[in-house]
């Protein structure tokens, strides 16, 4: 209690009291969270050169012994392509830790964009200007009205003065029903019905009493645009639907994409628009997608946090994050520039960002939540979707000789992730080749090494200590993902133990589908026909519904359905039983020999095979317990509505994370097995070295 004051007094320094306590409060907490950050970067960076030190330890060691026993090397031209594959793991590796590496970005968050204008005089020059002009280009390609109507209300309802932003409808599908719900939205708004493929406000009209008094017109805030497509003219799919737009927005000067099924919070533009604004160079800023559809458990990792959370932040810092093709905000001037949206590849977000960022100008990635959509409801929409855009990123190839030319304005860290964002498809095709070659080894017995008792338990330790080091690496990648994100501590670390086993497995069980796609794109005389994700979650429901099983026959169909599923997880299902198969008679058979060097070999090979078959396992759970799933029907009620039907959400609480599910510590506790086998075997190898390769009950003299 202060003396001598007055109420009012007191009251006034109690407040500033507790406002600088609060101040240092934050100022700590803030500090706290810097120093974390950088102790876990530091970390990091420590980590990563250590994996890449000890790696090559290791494959130094090998190429010499490959080289000194060059003819039983040749002799089993198995374990060459084994270390082909091992070089090619290394070399991606290599590429990806210049991700790594970068720190994340140190980029202070801007106040909000301060959008009154027009309250001063005029003639003292002290009135402020008005905001920007923005477009938001919304893309629709067929989705279910309700949601695009969703969309669009909630475009509408942007915290941004009326007449300084216009809600551009670009329909791809020729809905006529999405044409009179713009009409229907533009007159509850006060404006008139619009003719044509524009729905404009009305005209201004003259009081009947005094005729120098004029009524403005309503702004034109929403507009339906549908392009005219030519047969066998190239329309572009969604780039030429952007590129539409971008000619209907000649008086704006930014312009907003988003997707049919993303809801923009009111707050958006003026929380994008200052990073553009205070920078003239910069071309672009982009969010993180959020969904609010997410699976218990998310089995299909359709959350990305690895790359929302943690990739983009730390691209951000190297001027190389990328549009993700929603959530984003264009500088007009910088695209037009440049010719518009790029039409290379079916995936215009990235390819039009490369080429701006080759141009010398700069992106922001803005890591705040304030968009949420819809992820994909069913496999056969998530794998055309991850399908697609690993297309796009292998079409980008075409486009090599400008980004990576010589006229090209990218340092040397953005042209090798550029490199990277197509090269990266190597890794799906080496794990579908390998882990077939495994089973083969494993199952015919065949040996895993040459050389001499020495050596071979020298090359065991050096192998245990790359994959003990990685493993540490990939937990400190994602501790760094927790840091960054707010709750409590126990909830981000159940999330941190779900997500990173998600990634892990997404790793392994897409790959086949991806070496299928790419076999495909081989034939490069294929069609292809775009979908959007929506249309094919929509199309596979309605096909449900129409084959509802009436009558007699119901039950048997439903049966027949229900099996030919998960046809879309044969190789999976084939893969696993294989694996279970033959791991299970290597095991009874080395009992049976009582040979300890066949244990270790078969104990060894069989716990990465039955690993991967876990990861393999993910998609076939998720289509076996899609009656228990989120569906369609669902998506109201995941939703918060305002008093006016618009769809909201709070950016704060918004996290992006699915629901717990307890299956995630299955796969946590077969990665610490994973990690204490190798530790074991380190300490083993370093024994039966220091013993001459003879324990009690283990004698590996003769064995080599």
């Amino acid at each position: 209690m202060v003396v001598g004051l007055d109420h009012q007094q007191r009251s006034d320094v109690e407040s500033r009291s507790r406002w600088r306590n609060h101040n240092y409060s934050v100022f700590f907490r803030d500090k706290l969270l810097y120093y974390r950050q950088e102790a876990i970067q530091f970390a990091t960076c420590f980590l990563v050169l250590a994996y890449l030190a000890v790696t090559s330890n290791y494959f130094v060691f090998k190429f010499r012994l490959y080289v000194r026993h060059g003819r039983q090397a040749v002799a089993s031209p198995w374990i060459l392509l084994v270390l082909a594959f091992e070089c090619l793991y290394f070399i991606s590796f290599l590429i990806s830790a210049v991700d790594n590496l970068q720190p994340r970005s140190r980029r202070s968050k801007l106040p909000p964009l301060d959008v009154e204008y027009g309250a001063g005089d005029p003639n003292e020059q002290q009135c402020p200007p008005p905001p920007p002009m923005v477009h938001v280009l919304l893309t629709c390609c067929s989705e279910p009205t309700e949601i695009q109507t969703e969309t669009i209300c909630a475009a509408l309802a942007l915290d941004y003065p009326h007449d300084r932003f216009k809600v551009l409808v670009l329909d791809d599908g020729a809905q006529d029903e999405l044409k009179a719900i713009c009409e229907n939205l533009h007159i509850e708004e006060g404006g008139g019905g619009g003719g044509g493929g524009d729905i404009d406000a009305g005209s201004g009209a003259h009081d009947a009493d005094n005729i120098d008094q004029t009524i403005t017109p309503p702004p034109r805030r929403l507009q339906y645009l549908r392009r005219t497509k030519l047969p066998g003219v190239p329309h572009h799919f969604k780039c030429g639907n952007l590129n539409y737009g971008l000619e209907h927005s000649s008086e704006s000067e930014y312009v907003v994409i988003v997707d049919a099924d993303m809801i923009l919070h009111p707050s958006f533009l003026r929380r994008m628009l200052p990073y553009l604004v205070n920078s003239p160079n910069v071309s672009f800023t982009q969010i993180p997608q959020c969904y609010y559809n997410l699976q218990v458990g998310d089995l299909l990792n359709s959350s990305s946090i690895m790359v929302y959370d943690r990739m983009f932040p730390h691209r951000d810092s190297a001027n190389i994050a990328t549009c993700v093709g929603t959530g984003a905000v264009f500088r007009c001037s910088h695209l037009r520039s440049i010719g518009g949206f790029q039409p290379e590849s079916v995936s215009e977000d990235t390819n039009t960002s490369f080429l701006l960022l080759s141009k010398g100008f700069e992106s922001v990635y803005v890591h705040e939540r304030l968009q949420i959509g819809l992820a994909p409801w069913t496999l056969e929409a998530f794998l055309k979707q991850r399908i697609r855009w690993g297309r796009g990123a292998i079409q980008q190839v075409v486009t090599w000789n400008i980004l990576l030319g010589r006229s090209s304005k990218l340092n040397w860290v953005q042209r090798l992730l550029v490199f990277w964002h197509t090269f990266s498809i190597i890794t799906p095709i080496l794990n579908t080749l390998m882990v077939p070659l495994l089973i083969v080894m494993l199952s015919l017995n065949l040996n895993f090494s040459v050389g001499s008792l020495d050596e071979n338990l020298l090359l065991v330790s050096y192998l245990s200590v790359t994959l003990i080091t990685w493993r540490i690496l990939w937990v400190v990648l994602w501790v760094d993902i927790a840091t960054s994100r707010t709750g409590r501590s126990s909830d981000r670390l159940i999330d941190n133990i779900q997500a990173r086993n998600r990634e892990e497995s997404y790793f392994w069980w897409i790959s086949p589908y991806m070496f299928v796609m790419l076999l495909k794109m081989i034939n490069w005389n294929s069609s292809f026909v775009f979908k959007p994700t929506g249309n094919v979650d929509k199309q596979q429901m309605e096909t449900n519904s129409r084959k509802g099983g009436a009558g007699a026959g119901g039950n048997m169909q439903d049966g027949c359905r229900s099996a030919g599923r998960f046809t879309q997880v044969k190789v999976h299902l084939v893969c696993v039983a294989t694996v279970i198969g033959i791991v299970t008679l290597r095991v009874v058979l080395a009992v049976k020999h009582g040979d300890c060097v066949e244990w270790f070999r078969v104990i060894g090979l069989s716990l990465f095979l039955l690993t991967t078959s876990f990861h393999l396992l993910l998609p076939i759970f998720f289509l076996a317990n899609s009656s228990s799933h989120l569906k369609p029907a669902d998506r109201k009620s995941l939703l918060c509505y305002d008093v006016r039907g618009v769809p909201t959400f709070d950016p704060e609480s918004t996290t992006g994370r699915p629901q717990w599910a307890w299956s995630a510590l299955v796969y946590e506790a077969l990665s610490f097995t994973v990690f204490a086998y190798w530790v074991g075997v380190l300490c083993l190898s370093i024994v039966m070295k220091s013993h001459d390769g003879s324990l009690g009950w283990c004698n590996m003299q003769n064995s080599f």
